[in-house]
């Protein structure tokens, strides 16, 4: 039986269990330069959420994933890079448990923000960033329907050498007609 899926939104109480996820190497291996080069507590992370809210309260969208009738939380996703006048953002998404990893839940958790972001929030476009060596991003990236929409070369030095990031795209329209086809079975 397949346990449900929740998101809810992140709260003070829930930066001690952020940090934690935060500071462990596996987790934060292709995230950007802050998030995997910093020694995190629920201080620094509340503060970061904090003070992105005071320059933006718009910017970001962060939800704790949890699972199952307990709600127990086992990662962390959302939307950020937020521009509600030109109605875009960008996608992410973290299993922070490493038990829950490999579980197919990476595309359940995806499919909730691309829900939330089409359907809650009306945005038309979204992106998603991902480097070319995180294979379990990029399959759940494609499952999902986002379209390649180009490469930034070398773009993020990693485990002493430089990456590419494959970028995504996907419209409101291709969100609609993927819904449309599997619909239909197709």
């Amino acid at each position: 039986m397949t346990e449900e899926l929740f998101l809810r939104e992140v709260q003070k109480e829930d930066a001690a269990l952020l940090a934690k996820w935060f500071n462990d190497k596996e987790n934060v291996a292709f995230m950007t330069t802050h998030v995997r080069n910093s020694k995190h507590t629920a201080s620094s992370i509340w503060k970061d959420i904090v003070d992105m809210k005071k320059l933006d309260s718009d910017y970001e969208k962060l939800f704790i994933v949890s699972i199952g009738e307990d709600k127990k939380p086992i990662g962390h996703a959302g939307l950020d890079e937020i521009d509600l006048e030109d109605r875009r953002g960008e996608i992410f998404f973290m299993i922070g448990e490493k038990e829950y990893k490999g579980r197919g839940l990476g595309t359940k958790i995806a499919e909730a923000i691309l829900d939330y972001a089409f359907n809650n929030m009306h945005l038309n476009s979204l992106s998603a960033t991902v480097s070319e060596d995180n294979k379990p991003s990029i399959a759940v990236t494609e499952k999902i329907g986002f379209k390649r929409a180009g490469v930034r070369r070398e773009y993020n030095f990693i485990n002493g050498r430089f990456v590419d990031e494959i970028f995504y795209d996907m419209t409101l329209k291709d969100y609609e007609d993927r819904n449309r086809l599997r619909s239909h079975g197709l």
